[in-house]
């Protein structure tokens, strides 16, 4: 029996597998299997579980993962165990990286049940083609199975069928046709209001605290009174804010609409990226209308002549933001840039008529200079000054090593396209294909894409010559002190504000060690 001091056990259930009924698949029983087999082929060891309900195995942005996979880098687990290949990871390429280099790199043996797979009875021999093959069948398996889902539906959305797991707030799916929406009556209700008090001129913070003051049920509240859906509220309780009320406002499928085709990912498991309004595509009319079109239309034309400046504001993010919390509701604050004195303020204190424990605003101001003297005083106490701005430095020669290798790898991308569309075009002139296309869309793309790289490789560059000439540190100096962006990522997770006299920092430092976290 073999002595091990930290086992992690690692379970995964995709989305795909959740819907099924093959109980093999679940997180009770790969629990059950994983443990018996701790239990019989180990001693004298310290068991950690590690979980990502509902997740892909195309990518490691999972949270379990990423967790244990720290944990591992720390030297804090010394073997992983998993059902197959398959619970660890879907990616071919990933999945041999970390059984060759990284897993024995860090000495931590790597075990999966039903592949019979051992690193630690591994050696070079034929074991390695049979995981090598299983990986890429996995790899390809997901591939395929992606391609198939988005065809199926592509087709059904463009039947204009709704084919989405959610359902808007004022729907529900037809019993007798789980692929049409209708109306839900007691949500109805709440819609229709919403978007007659914006025809009125009311903003999202006005509609937002008459709904609360009148102790209207946030949609949340809805789902979780039918069943749908089990929370806790982020502060006090749930409540209308504006993001909902917009959601709401500017949402085509409640006079009839179903949009679809809005986003695109960037590979199998990547992220969904919003495609330009000109490539979306609608089926009008597939349901019953909350609200009139010729209403919808007019809110949509009021809201937009504030949009611009909404996204100039955002665009121009403060180092701050994101950062500072409420400290009466424990929600994230908003700034207000477009002011002689920009502020932040809690959006909940206007969105409620009756609250008086949240706060109304703290000057930017002021709390750029209280927050720069706290990180002095906190690296002064700490002794971590140099250490961090060490790391700083290290961490901008890496992003610089990392995008100049995507540079070189968009240019022989480029240079494949382009030898592309020369036989292309030779196979247009020579009467081979009937037609050319002109315009190519993937060059166009890589292009943006080298442009985007090239002005970060610019930006990257810009800021280490300010340090090399030391004009730069934590700070910026002109004619005021001015906040640094990387400074306060690099340092600060939380900023909780009463009032001007009652501000907690939480520090991203580690204040047993001199460790930077």
């Amino acid at each position: 029996m073999s002595k091990c001091r930290r086992i992690a056990i690692y379970l995964r259930l995709s989305k795909e597998d959740s819907g099924k009924e093959d109980e093999s698949n679940s997180i009770t029983n790969q629990r059950m299997m994983l443990k018996e087999y701790v239990r019989e082929n180990f001693e004298h060891y310290e068991l950690k579980e590690f979980i990502d309900d509902g997740f892909s195995g195309t990518n490691f942005e999972r949270p379990g993962v990423t967790d244990m996979l720290n944990q591992v880098r720390d030297g804090e687990i010394h073997c992983v165990i998993v059902k197959d290949f398959s619970r660890f990871s879907r990616d071919y390429i990933e999945l041999g990286s970390y059984l060759d280099q990284i897993f024995p790199f860090l000495g931590v043996r790597f075990i999966s049940l039903n592949d019979n797979y051992d690193s630690k009875n591994q050696g070079r021999n034929t074991a390695e083609l049979d995981v090598s093959f299983k990986g890429l069948m996995y790899d390809l398996y997901s591939k395929d199975l992606s391609v198939k889902v988005k065809s199926s539906l592509r087709i059904r959305k463009e039947q204009g069928q709704y084919a989405c797991g959610n359902v808007p707030f004022g729907y529900v799916k037809d019993k007798e046709d789980r692929h049409k929406l209708v109306a839900a009556e007691d949500e109805a209700v709440v819609v229709r209001r919403i978007f007659s008090m914006a025809l009125e001129g009311k903003t999202s913070a006005e509609i937002a605290r008459l709904l609360n003051r009148e102790r209207i049920p946030a949609p949340i509240e809805f789902k979780i009174k039918k069943g749908q859906t089990s929370r806790k509220p982020v502060g006090k309780r749930f409540q209308w804010d504006c993001p909902i009320i917009c959601s709401i406002l500017r949402n085509p499928v409640y006079v009839g609409d179903m949009i679809y085709n809005k986003y695109e990912k960037n590979g199998v498991g990547g992220k969904n990226h919003l495609k330009p309004r000109s490539e979306w595509k609608v089926c009008k009319d597939q349901h019953a209308a909350i609200v009139s079109r010729d209403d919808f239309d007019v809110i949509q034309k009021m809201r937009n002549q504030t949009g611009s400046k909404r996204k100039k504001d955002m665009e121009e993010r403060h180092p701050l933001q994101g950062k500072v919390f409420c400290g009466g509701c424990g929600r994230a604050m908003t700034l207000r840039k477009r002011s002689l004195n920009p502020y932040f303020y809690c959006n909940q204190r206007y969105a409620y008529a009756d609250v008086d424990y949240c706060v109304r605003n703290m000057n930017l101001m002021f709390l750029e200079q209280y927050v720069l003297y706290q990180i002095d005083s906190e690296l002064l106490r700490q002794g971590k000054a140099e250490k961090v701005k060490r790391e700083k430095e290290k961490d901008t020669l890496e992003k610089l090593d990392i995008l100049a290798k995507e540079r070189v790898k968009l240019d022989r991308k480029k240079t494949v396209l382009h030898r592309k569309r020369l036989d292309e075009y030779e196979k247009a002139v020579f009467g081979r294909e009937s037609k050319f296309q002109t315009k190519n869309t993937a060059v166009q793309d890589v292009d943006g894409e080298i442009a985007r790289i090239d002005g970060e490789i610019a930006r990257l560059e810009k800021e280490i010559r300010r340090r090399q000439e030391g004009t730069a540190d934590f700070r910026k100096q002109g004619n005021g002190t001015e906040l640094d962006k990387d400074l306060a990522d690099a340092l600060i997770r939380k900023i909780i504000v009463y009032d001007e006299e009652h501000i907690e920092m939480e520090w991203i430092l580690d204040t047993d060690e001199n460790a930077f976290v």
